[in-house]
């Protein structure tokens, strides 16, 4: 049997990586502004952390919570705000895009078949490449 095998830093950011699947259906309750749905994708036990550089209002973090998390993703998607699966680091995510502009970068990890962790990058500085 020919098996890939994969070096160590490929396999531990592989591990628990969410895939497309689940982003796809997180994105669609984001786009949608369906708390619901949010939260329903969202672990009982969900950290959210959100990098705005201080560019943006938002809840220290990290977020503990469904609620809580679900609230600050929503707060996120204003009128306008898109999302389009993307790779980032070499993981299924998702960029959020406004004004043709990539505004947020989120990548997350699935335990039980549900997010329990989300890292979303809304720092603009950090973002740069995303918009040249």
């Amino acid at each position: 049997m020919n098996r890939k095998h994969y070096p160590a830093w490929l396999r531990r950011r592989r591990r628990g990586a969410a895939d497309h699947g689940i982003l796809d259906e997180l994105a669609n309750a984001l786009c949608s502004g369906d708390e619901d749905a949010v939260r329903a994708l969202l672990h009982p036990d969900v950290a959210a952390v959100i990098d705005s550089g201080g560019h943006l209002p938002t809840a220290p973090t990290p977020v503990m919570g469904r609620e809580e998390a679900a609230s600050e993703l929503l707060r996120l998607m204003p009128s306008g705000t898109t999302t389009a699966a993307a790779s980032i680091n070499g993981v299924p995510g998702l960029t959020l895009v406004r004004d043709q502009r990539v505004v947020g970068a989120l990548t997350a990890e699935v335990r039980s078949r549900l997010l329990v962790s989300v890292w979303i990058v809304c720092n603009p500085d950090k973002l740069r490449p995303w918009n040249r």
